[in-house]
């Protein structure tokens, strides 16, 4: 009888003895009853335990290039060689909606909120960009972990298409219902809601090619491979940045020259990815086909991983939106438009930490796939450090240097004086949101997309309330202590929101496996 099926009984006897310990071909009494625990792991985990044997030590390796594997290596370099260049591209989407604003203020400030309002829309897709891209980068990334390049591969070609399929509905509609859209925000000004309304019709004509590029850098992200869509990424907003002075001033489009420069810069963007996915060298897999046949199954486990992602996006930018209207109907115009720019100041928190989250999502998911838990845990510690430092730089910049920020983007004193407040505010939950990151990756990378979904939700209809409550008197008991009510409100919904998915992940992950699944086969063995 082999020593692994009379092992466990004799570790159960002896167990109940004291002061005893045992060790079994190097390995301690503690480690090998952590191993006799594996029961304990959900069923799901344990039958691909048990169906993948043998494949971890020999199959992963190769199943792609070692420099594409993240399940080996430092884990800091190896996040940081992941990240930087979803990082440096969120950067640069930072720069350009910052330069996109400098153009729009010369225009003034009843431009800006008009484009402001109007992209709201396009932060809305985002929701279905997200339910797609998330649960294909997870299905790329735990099959890639596996050593399953073939389901990686279908998964990357059904997560393509119902990108598309979703992009192209989202755009019909946007473009034929754009005054119905715009009227949501009841904009006191006719002039400002009309402008919107055919910036949105303008913009509308490229979603499709963005839920495409989108879900392509999600692909790349879950291979491992972040560098080709950085510089595909960077390349299209350089244009952007180029096309867009010349189209506003030069050729005299005045604001709709920034929607046509942005529809161009998308679709180079989409084709040059397709490009990268089907002929260049280093493509991913071999012989990929974007419209491929469409497998029920693997839509379905898409769309099970991504919705709850999806999902909260949604709530949280209609949400959002019912803010903003709350401050361009009870605060005008400018009040929208300094709260426009605020937040792309602001972005170079959300827009990073959602780039390194990504990175540890397809960090995790691949370790997750390989069933290395303890390089997981270590991978948490390592990214919360991470962000927790980068959180208290972005602290420093958005609370002593709020006024001037404000002022590179408009002239009005008190519009700057409206966003340097809200900067000032928001810079007081800067270190947790960062450091939330890290959770939400960890979480998403293990397919374990509800939890932040639901802390996400949940707040954000706080959100809501505080802002109503603080900033009017609409309940009959509100503070009515103006604009800064809202601010407040947004402050306190990020802080919360925050503070509960760190304690649940921190609860979370003492319940996954203490024994890597490697260790586990060789005991076998």
């Amino acid at each position: 009888m082999s020593m692994h099926y009379i092992l466990p009984g004799i570790l159960r006897y002896i167990g109940h003895l004291p002061l005893c310990s045992l060790a079994i071909n190097g390995l301690t009494r503690k480690r090998i009853c952590e191993i006799i625990k594996i029961q304990q792991i959900p069923r799901q985990e344990r039958d691909d335990v048990n169906n993948d044997r043998g494949i971890f030590l020999s199959a992963t390796a190769a199943a792609k290039p070692k420099k594409y594997d993240l399940t080996q290596g430092p884990i800091f370099k190896g996040l940081i060689k992941l990240s930087v260049p979803i990082m440096a591209t969120s950067l640069m989407q930072t720069a350009h909606n910052l330069i996109g604003m400098f153009w729009l203020g010369m225009l003034g400030s009843d431009y800006i909120a008009a484009a402001g309002l109007a992209g709201q829309f396009l932060w809305l897709s985002m929701a279905f960009i997200f339910m797609c891209r998330i649960g294909t980068e997870i299905g790329v990334s735990q099959n890639m972990g596996k050593g399953d390049v073939e389901a990686a591969k279908l998964y990357s070609q059904n997560g393509f298409m119902l990108a598309f399929g979703i992009g192209t509905i989202y755009g019909i509609v946007a473009f034929v219902f754009r005054g119905q859209l715009i009227g949501f925000f009841s904009i006191p000004s006719d002039y400002v809601a009309d402008i919107s309304a055919r910036y949105l019709a303008i913009i509308a004509l490229c979603i499709p090619f963005q839920f495409g590029h989108f879900l392509i850098t999600g692909i790349y992200n879950g291979f491992g491979n972040t560098k080709i869509p950085m510089y595909i990424n960077t390349g299209a907003l350089v244009i952007n940045i180029i096309l867009s002075p010349i189209f506003i001033f030069v050729l005299g489009f005045g604001v709709y020259g920034a929607a046509i420069a942005l529809v161009v810069a998308q679709i180079l963007n989409f084709a040059v990815k397709i490009w990268a996915m089907t002929k260049y060298k280093n493509r991913p897999f071999k012989d990929y086909v974007p419209f491929a046949k469409i497998i029920g199954g693997k839509i379905t486990q898409i769309l099970r991983w991504g919705l709850p992602v999806g999902g909260e996006s949604f709530i949280f930018t209609i949400l959002f939106m019912i803010v903003s209207r709350l401050i361009v109907s009870e605060f005008g115009p400018g009040a929208s438009a300094a709260h426009s720019v605020a937040l792309q100041v602001e972005s170079m928190s959300f827009m990073v930490g959602g780039g390194f989250a990504s990175a540890v999502t397809a960090f995790v998911g691949q370790n997750f796939g390989a069933r290395k838990w303890g390089r997981l845990r270590r991978t948490f510690r390592v990214s919360t450090l991470f962000m927790a430092a980068y959180g208290l730089f972005v602290t420093i910049v958005l609370f002593f240097f709020a006024d001037p920020l404000m002022s590179l983007f408009l002239d009005c004193p008190e519009e700057i004086r409206i966003g340097g407040d809200y900067l000032r505010i928001i810079a007081a939950t800067q270190l947790l949101f960062c450091m939330e990151g890290a959770a939400i990756g960890s979480f998403r990378g293990r397919g374990q997309t509800m939890k932040p979904a639901v802390a996400s939700v949940v707040c954000n209809i706080i959100r809501v309330l505080v802002a109503y409550i603080l900033a009017t008197t609409l309940f009959g008991f509100g503070f009515n202590i103006g604009i800064t009510g809202v601010w407040i409100g947004i402050a306190v919904a990020v802080t919360l929101r925050a503070v509960w998915v760190l304690i649940w992940h921190k609860l979370n992950i003492r319940s996954m496996p203490k024994v890597d699944a490697e260790k586990i086969e060789e005991v076998k063995a």
